[in-house]
């Protein structure tokens, strides 16, 4: 299992979604999280670990070296499963990518 993070416009504000998926779905369960946004998925930053420290106070993220997806979910997989074998950014720590509830 994967915990993929995406932002997704809910009541007029970014937020952030975190859902859990099959290990190789991340990209279709991307696309499918963010067809309803401006211009569908392809563009849009996401994040994605086994797991996420502290995942209920996760209030954001940061988009600077995230996956960004590609025309088509099988697309944004290739580059999801190049991330998942070496980790260019972790979730939490130092230089940790998402923003938490303090």
């Amino acid at each position: 299992m994967s915990k993929l993070v995406l932002e997704k416009m809910i009541n007029g504000e970014m937020q952030p979604v975190i859902p859990t998926c099959y290990s190789g779905l991340e990209g279709y369960v991307a696309h499918q999280q963010l067809k309803t946004e401006p211009d569908g998925a392809p563009g849009k930053p996401i994040w994605v670990w086994n797991t996420i420290p502290n995942e209920a106070n996760v209030i954001g993220m940061l988009t600077t070296g995230a996956i960004i997806c590609q025309a088509t979910a099988a697309q944004t997989q290739v580059l999801i499963n190049a991330f998942k074998a070496n980790p260019t950014a972790q979730p939490d720590g130092p230089d940790g990518v998402l923003i938490y509830a303090e």
